[in-house]
Parts: structure tokens; C-alpha cells; sequence
């Protein structure tokens, strides 16, 4: 019968679990309700007055076992059940039922308590789809893991851990985890302090097999805790790395010897280089002071002949030493700065006599918005400028060569300019513009037959201006010409656009002085008796006084008895090389005071070899073959400025 007190009544609808009465018996109609199980179901508390309680069974089966269940019991606790919502959907409940009787001990009533348990069995799903995802993971995965207790026992692991350790159930089982490691590897594991840590990944070390056979791994440790805080054990995850530790020596291997093959190249090229600039020192200086004589027109011809092609086979040597530079990463890029229509001018005019022997024009042009000065490199720029018009007028019989440079794009301090190089020439194949950027490579062999040349000075431009962050390509058609295209950004100087100082006095005074250095007194330091033959010729003819030495312990001693204005040194000598001598000397100085410049006059010309003389307390230095111009110049210079001083 339903309750009678109100005050009790109202103490069941605030309950937050379902509380339910209903008659007994198949048929059980509920004839009361709270409000709590009407509001879980979606109903209002009238709504269920006589509704069969099996009405709201979502499987109708549950409720005649639950009946079943219930006879002779007094009755029924924590029956799970999932319950019908009005709507749609249902209700995961917790039931507990207890039967009523009458004064006859008959059963009556049906009292049910009934709690939402929805969420609990989402959690439970999610647990076991957790435990399920885990377990797929841990017996597949292609990584050994391990589970310790606190004792650092192994109490659990996956099967690719048995594959790995080639071991199983018997060996593993209870195993101390240290027995995994060698000695020195586990002592490794223990400064690392794990245990304090929690969690260590990517460590690299060691494990052993069943038969011995070490294992290179990366591993990561976990430690697991209790609720209190307190170690319960561990889980360790290992990656089999023996492989790439192997790939890895190999390439560091590999890495050392191609580091000792390049060494070996550079050494060999810089020796290379030393060997044939020397000779090449003698026959170019030879021919000079030959055709300084008085000669026939024949034999003026001939020598004009042998010494432009000693000045080809110079300039191969160059390109391949730029070309080795520049591949190994040797190769530096100055930035100073500079005016690029100096330098258009500078080799158009230069390269002009080239092009006139040809019957073919040159010109060139300078855009009117080129900035007066930008930030470059002089040498770089000339000699890709020089290389591609060289190219041009070798291949140009008909019209000529034509050099410009344009503002391809500006910013406020910086700007990108276009430089061509277009001639009326043979032109060149789509198919065959891919191959003329290559080493040793030309459009075809006949074109090589017929006009010469190695087909490096296309590739040493190409990567010169890539070294300096821009590119080079070519347009051509056959018939039709080629455009040789490169763009290069440039930092804008700060005084681009300065008024330049008047500094025409200075400068007329310095032309009319640069030869006024009277008669020198120069000592030249050089083995090679051809090469001191020519050097001293060349001095003579200016009129200054020269005493030779034959290597590095002759010149501190000719320097020790008398003075001298200049002193030439090679550093390649007997007994004593040129670095040497000069060592000897810059000390010496130190207790007189005194300062002679030092001239290297050598054949290395590799890339660092004048910042190394430099630096060892020589001033200047000149490259053999001896260009006279610049001989001369750096002499004259070294003199003033010690004038000045």
C-alpha cells in the first residue's frame, strides 16, 4: 500500500537513487515511484503509476530472470539491468530488490532501489578497450617490453622480447633485469638514476642474449608507482639499433676516408699546382725578357705564339684549382665594396683587343639606375664576367659580343642586378643546354674539335655565382646567338651616393710619384737558378741593385751583413725554407727595431696559401708565374709605405 507519511515521502523523492514499490508477481505494476527513477527514465512520477515493471526491461528476459531469481528470497542485491528510457536511449542500472509479505508471510510488495551505473559501465568499457588496445600493442609490438616488480625482477613481457633475447618463459621468468646487461653496461643504467627520475628515454646501451651475443638497443625505462608514492616496479621498452649502429660506423668510416681522400686531393692538386707554376714561372718569364730583345718579325711571331699558349695552359691550371676550390668548400667570398659599372668598363675594354682580332664589336652597357656602389666581391664578378665573354668571342665569327647589367628587382638597401653576356654566335641546342654547365663538358665534340677549350669556365661561373647566393642559365637558339644570364643581390653601400672627395692632387701626386723610389737595394731568396735568373733581369732593367741568395739560411745571413730595401723569398728552398727564414728574421728585428719587408714570391697558389705567408710576417705576396705589373707594384707600394712610416 503507498506510503502515508509526507514527511517520509519527501525524504524518498530527494534520494538520488531510484526508489521504486511494486505489486508481486509476473505481472508486478509499479504503484509508486520517486521522483529521482521517473527523472532517470524521463518520466514524470504519474506517468509510471500502474505501468508493468517488465514494460521497462530493455530485454524483457531479464525481468523473468530476475522473478525467477526471487523466489523463496527475501531478496535480490546489485542485479545489473539496463532500463527502457521513455524516449530514446537507455539506462545502465544497479538494482536491489527485496520482497514484502503480508501478515500471512505471502509475498505483497516488490521494494526496488535502483542506481544509474551508465557512466561506471562506460568507464568499464573504456578499461577494457584499454586493456585490449594494450594487449594488441604489447604482443605486437616490434620492440621488446619488459615489466619488473619492486625487486627488479621480471615478472612480464611481449613475445618480440623472447624473439629478441632469444629466451623464454623459463628463462625470463623472475629473472633480475641487471642479468640482461653486461657488467659495465649495467653500472652505465645505474648513474643514470632512474628510480629518482621516474622516466629516462633514448638511452643508448647494451643487452645480452641467451648464448652472450651483445645487442646494441635504445631504450626507455618507466618507473611504476603506488598510490602511496612507493616503487612498484618498472616497464622497460628496447629497440634493436645493432643494424644502424652498424650503418653508422660505416658512415663515419666512409666520412673519414672521404675527409683523408680529399685531404690527399687538396695535397695533391697544391703540389701539382707548385710543380707546374714553377716551370711555367721560367718559360713565361723566358719569353718576356726574350722578346724585350731585338728580334725579327718571325721569331716575334713565334715567341707571341708560345707565349699565348703558355698563358692557356696557365689559365687551365687556375681553373682547375678554382674548380677544386670551389667543389671542397675552400673557396671564400669577400665582401667589399665595389662599382659595378668599373668593372663592366674594366673588361669591356679589356677583352676589346680579343674581339677586334676577330673582326667582331664589343660592347657594354650599364643600366642609369645601377647604384654607383654596391657590397661584392671584385675578383668572383670579374671572373664570371670574363669566363662567359671569353666563351662569347670564341664562338661569335660574325657581329660581336654585347655585356649589360640591369636592376632586376630593389629594395631600400639591397638589390638584385641582371648581368648578359649576348653574342651573335653559333648558338646552342635546347637539348644540349643542360650539359655545357657540366666539368669537361661542351655542347658536342665537334664543337670541342673545332674551337678547343676544357668546358670548365662555364662550370666554375656556374658555381661561383651560386656561391654567392645567385644563379646562372643560358638562352639560346642554334643560328641565333646565346644570352649568358646571372642575378646577384647586392647589399647597397652607405656611400653610394656620397659626394666623393676631390682626391685628384692625391692621386697626381701619387702617379707622379710611384716610380720615384730611387735605386733599390732588393735581395731575391730563390733555389730555382732559371727562375732567379729572370727575377734578377727583371730588377736590373729598373735599375736596382740585386743580391741573390739560394736558400732560406743564405738570405739571413746575406741580410745580416748588409741592408737591403726589399727582400723577394720563396718558401719552397734547401735547408732552410722561406717561412723559416723569415721567422729568423721578424725575431731578430725585434731586438733591432728594424723592419724589412718580406715579398712571398712562391708557386702555391692554393686557396689560404697568401693569408698563410701573411701571417707568418711576410707582407705582400706574388704568385708565380710573376705577372710584372703587379711584381712591380707590390715592390714600389711596400717601399713608399715603409718610406711613410
Amino acid at each position: 500500500m503507498p506510503f502515508k507519511s509526507e514527511e517520509f515521502s519527501s525524504l524518498i523523492h530527494a534520494l538520488k537513487i531510484g526508489i521504486c514499490r511494486a505489486t508481486y508477481g509476473p505481472s508486478a505494476e509499479f504503484i509508486f515511484v520517486n521522483e529521482t527513477f521517473a527523472a532517470m527514465l524521463g518520466y514524470r512520477v504519474s506517468e509510471l503509476a500502474g505501468v508493468r515493471v517488465a514494460d521497462l526491461f530493455a530485454d524483457r528476459r531479464k525481468f523473468v530472470e530476475m522473478s525467477r531469481r526471487l523466489r523463496g528470497k527475501e531478496g535480490l542485491e546489485d542485479y545489473e539491468v539496463v532500463l527502457k528510457r521513455k524516449k530514446t536511449g537507455s539506462v545502465w542500472t544497479s538494482v536491489s530488490v527485496t520482497v514484502q509479505h503480508d501478515r500471512k508471510r505471502q509475498p505483497q510488495y516488490l521494494d526496488f532501489v535502483i542506481e544509474d551505473v551508465t557512466r561506471h559501465k562506460d568507464v568499464e568499457k573504456d578499461l577494457s578497450r584499454s586493456k585490449e588496445l594494450f594487449k594488441v600493442i604489447f604482443d605486437n609490438s616490434a620492440a621488446a617490453i619488459t615489466v619488473t616488480d619492486k625487486d627488479e625482477r621480471i615478472i612480464a613481457w611481449n613475445p618480440f622480447a623472447e624473439q629478441m633475447l632469444e629466451m623464454d618463459k623459463k628463462d625470463l621468468f623472475n629473472k633480475p633485469v641487471k642479468d640482461l646487461y653486461p657488467e659495465r653496461e649495467w653500472r652505465k643504467m645505474r648513474k643514470l638514476k632512474i628510480r629518482q627520475k621516474g622516466v629516462v628515454s633514448g638511452i643508448t646501451t647494451q643487452i645480452q642474449k641467451k648464448d652472450g651475443e651483445i645487442v646494441d638497443v635504445d631504450a626507455s625505462i618507466s618507473i611504476l608507482r603506488d598510490s602511496h608514492g612507493v616503487v612498484a616496479g618498472s616497464i622497460g621498452i628496447m629497440r634493436d639499433i645493432t643494424k644502424q649502429k652498424r650503418i653508422q660506423e660505416m658512415l663515419i668510416q666512409a666520412k673519414i676516408s672521404a675527409e683523408e681522400a680529399n685531404g690527399a686531393k687538396s695535397m695533391f692538386l697544391a703540389k701539382m699546382s707548385h710543380e707546374l707554376r714553377t716551370p711555367m714561372n721560367a718559360i713565361i718569364g723566358m719569353i718576356d725578357l726574350t722578346l724585350d730583345t731585338t728580334l725579327n718579325g718571325e721569331q716575334q711571331d713565334n715567341l707571341h705564339a708560345a707565349k699565348d699558349a703558355a698563358a692557356n695552359l696557365l689559365r687551365l691550371i687556375n681553373d682547375i684549382l678554382d674548380l677544386s676550390r670551389a667543389e671542397s668548400g675552400k673557396m671564400t667570398v669577400e665582401t667589399i665594396e665595389i662599382s659595378i659599372p668599373e668593372i663592366i668598363k674594366s673588361v669591356g675594354k679589356g677583352l676589346s683587343v680579343l674581339a677586334q682580332s676577330k673582326n667582331i664589336y664589343m660592347n657594354w652597357q650599364v643600366g642609369p639606375d645601377i647604384p654607383p656602389l654596391v657590397m661584392g666581391d671584385p675578383v668572383r664578378i670579374r671572373q664570371i664576367i670574363i669566363n662567359l665573354v671569353n666563351n662569347a668571342i670564341k664562338f661569335t665569327h660574325k657581329g660581336g659580343v654585347t655585356i649589360s647589367v640591369s636592376v632586376h628587382a630593389r629594395q631600400e638597401k639591397e638589390c638584385d642586378l641582371l648581368f648578359k653576356v649576348q653574342d651573335t654566335g653559333i648558338g646552342i641546342p635546347k637539348e644540349k643546354q643542360g650539359r655545357i654547365f657540366e666539368v669537361f663538358s661542351q655542347a658536342d665534340e665537334r664543337t670541342a674539335r673545332r674551337y678547343g677549350g676544357t668546358g670548365l669556365g662555364l662550370a666554375i661561373s656556374k658555381k661561383l655565382s651560386e656561391m654567392m647566393g645567385g644563379r646562372l642559365w643560358v638562352e639560346s637558339e642554334p643560328g641565333q646567338g646565346s644570352s649568358f644570364c646571372f642575378i646577384l643581390k647586392f647589399p647597397i653601400s652607405e656611400n653610394a651616393y656620397k659626394a666623393p672627395a676631390d682626391t685628384s692632387a692625391q692621386a697626381a701626386a701619387d702617379a707622379a710619384g710611384a716610380e720615384d723610389v730611387g735605386r733599390l737595394r732588393i735581395l731575391v731568396a730563390e733555389d730555382n737558378l732559371v727562375n732567379q735568373k729572370i727575377v734578377v733581369r727583371l730588377l736590373e732593367r729598373r735599375g736596382w741593385e740585386v743580391v741573390t741568395a739560394n736558400n732560406g739560411i743564405e738570405a739571413v745571413d746575406a741580410l745580416s751583413k748588409s741592408r737591403f730595401d726589399v727582400i723577394l723569398m720563396d718558401d719552397h728552398m734547401p735547408e732552410m725554407s722561406g717561412v723559416e727564414a723569415t721567422a729568423i728574421i721578424r725575431t731578430e728585428e725585434k731586438q733591432t727595431g728594424m723592419h724589412v719587408p718580406i715579398i712571398a714570391m712562391t708557386a702555391n697558389a692554393m686557396s689560404g696559401d697568401r693569408e698563410k705567408y701573411l701571417s707568418v710576417g711576410m707582407d705582400a705576396y706574388v704568385s708565380k708565374p710573376i705577372d710584372r705589373e703587379i711584381f712591380f707594384r707590390e715592390i714600389v707600394t711596400l717601399v713608399k709605405q715603409k718610406e711613410k712610416s
